[in-house]
């Protein structure tokens, strides 16, 4: 069963000079190519929608990916800015029962992380990876996507804004380890917050080329 990429690409670096993350270059490609270029497999996903927090950025976005087949979508103004409202915007605008939700800003996620953690929507409303010091990645997670739209609108009325606020209201979440899904978690979840994360994954780029096999 095919599913909806919904990329959140509406956040800033504040430890970046408050840079517009979709632009920043790493891997020699902005992390907006990157992630539309690594991921979007149509084996796996019927539309990519990417979620922007303003019509300023989905401006910049439109220009900068004009040659890709993608939907771009702002911020439900309904609700407070926050990582929660780009998840219920970009569910609320997917098309497909399952949708994966993954930030711009996690460079070296693969399709097999993904196309693991959808498959195991079969018995889950949702599936999130977990760390052994029980620290979870929830802008990196599979969802059904009705039980997600409902979920998310539950937390926001109520004044919620984290990203793992709709696991409180669905029956089956599934905290899946990190071990299960990668070899090399601490590469695929490498999360770029500071230009010493950019430091970082360039030189992870640079080694994965080098070795020329998959180490993920």
């Amino acid at each position: 069963m095919k599913s909806s990429l919904i990329i959140l690409s509406g956040g800033l670096g504040e430890r970046i000079n408050f840079q517009f993350k979709p632009l920043l270059r790493v891997c020699g490609k902005s992390l907006i190519e990157l992630a539309l270029e690594k991921l979007f497999s149509k084996e796996l996903f019927e539309e990519v929608i990417v979620v922007v927090k303003n019509y300023k950025q989905k401006a910049v976005l439109e220009e900068a990916l004009e040659h890709f087949k993608v939907r771009i979508v702002e911020d439900e103004k309904e609700f407070k800015d926050g990582p929660l409202v780009a998840i219920y915007t970009g569910a609320k605008n997917a098309k497909m029962e399952h949708v994966f939700i993954v930030a711009v800003d996690y460079p070296l996620i693969t399709t097999d992380v993904i196309k693991n953690m959808l498959s195991k929507l079969k018995e889950c409303d949702a599936v999130i990876p977990k760390w052994p010091n029980g620290f979870i990645e929830p802008l990196v997670s599979a969802y059904k996507r009705r039980k997600l739209v409902k979920a998310s609108y539950k937390a926001l009325m109520l004044g919620m804004r984290k990203a793992r606020a709709p696991l409180e209201f669905l029956e089956r979440p599934c905290l899946v380890s990190v071990f299960s899904l990668s070899r090399n978690p601490e590469i695929v979840f490498t999360n770029i917050n500071t230009f010493d994360d950019l430091l970082k994954a360039e030189k992870l780029c640079d080694t994965l080329s080098d070795r020329g096999r998959n180490i993920y």
